[in-house]
């Protein structure tokens, strides 16, 4: 990794560190892998409006921790509140964090 790459990845974690949520991420085989989660509620950061049973939030997650990008159906669950996310589709992903819109 370049300098400026490292640099992204250590704020990152410091931001993931800061303000991220404990969760469990269940894949389509049923595999659960423990992570650190970011869940944004206001969509309108993403150009999108919350509907009903649609897509409610923007979930991001490191690929240090979830290396492929999540898949529609495939869950995030919080440790804390054990609040449920389902996957509705990709938003974004780059070398360092997915981003996704969950219901």
């Amino acid at each position: 990794m370049g300098t400026m790459t490292d640099a992204l990845s250590r704020a990152t974690d410091r931001v993931y560190s800061a303000f991220g949520l404990a969760a469990v991420y269940t894949d389509r085989n049923g595999v659960n892998t423990p992570c650190t989660v970011m869940v944004d509620q206001d969509l309108s950061r993403y150009g999108e409006a919350a509907q009903v049973n649609v897509k409610t939030a923007v979930l991001s997650v490191r690929l240090s921790e979830v290396a492929g990008a999540p898949r529609r159906t495939e869950r995030f669950t919080l440790s804390v509140a054990g609040t449920v996310y389902t996957v509705d589709s990709l938003q974004s992903s780059d070398e360092l964090e997915h981003k996704v819109f969950v219901a």
